[in-house]
């Protein structure tokens, strides 16, 4: 399960980096977070931790959006046809994951026993455990930048959207 989340997260970052119309892009961040949340519910078996992410991603994506389409031109969506270079880092893409899919498997299968332990320790315990430690800590800056970001853009005088007069 987790080997198909994470190529079908490379085929949308694949496709990402040779898209260039806005809506295009923010639908495939909208089905990227989707599998992060899908990813994260799957390893830990919380489902608030991973909707938090989910909705955070997904709030930050429509701030952004707003803000892209403000500032973009009415241009037409060209559609992705592949060739040779982009078949070559799609295949690249899933040697690198068929080649270390293995390894995160075997680190993925060594889960504790928490039988006597009560459910609420149990999940207090796996959000801050240390196979989880980075992501909380990568969760934390990424919502300290985007409180930066947002404080930044919306300026009562110089705003995004605003009008000088």
């Amino acid at each position: 399960m987790y080997f198909f989340f994470s190529f079908f997260s490379y085929m949308l970052l694949v496709f990402f980096f040779f898209s260039g119309h806005p809506l295009l892009m923010s639908i495939m961040i909208t089905i990227q977070a989707i599998l992060v949340g899908l990813t994260i519910y799957y390893f830990s078996v919380i489902s608030w931790f991973s909707y938090l992410l989910f909705m955070l991603f997904l709030s930050g994506m429509v701030i952004i959006l707003i803000y892209v389409s403000s500032l973009a031109s009415n241009t037409m969506m060209k559609y992705f046809f592949f060739d040779f270079k982009n078949i070559f880092i799609f295949l690249s893409f899933y040697g690198f994951m068929s080649y270390y899919a293995t390894k995160i498997y075997i680190f993925c299968d060594n889960f504790i026993d928490f039988s006597n332990f009560e459910n609420t320790v149990i999940l207090f315990m796996k959000v801050y455990s240390k196979e989880t430690y980075f992501l909380t800590m990568l969760l934390i800056c990424y919502l300290l930048l985007v409180l930066i970001m947002v404080v930044k853009n919306s300026s009562f005088t110089k705003g995004p959207l605003r009008s000088n007069k």
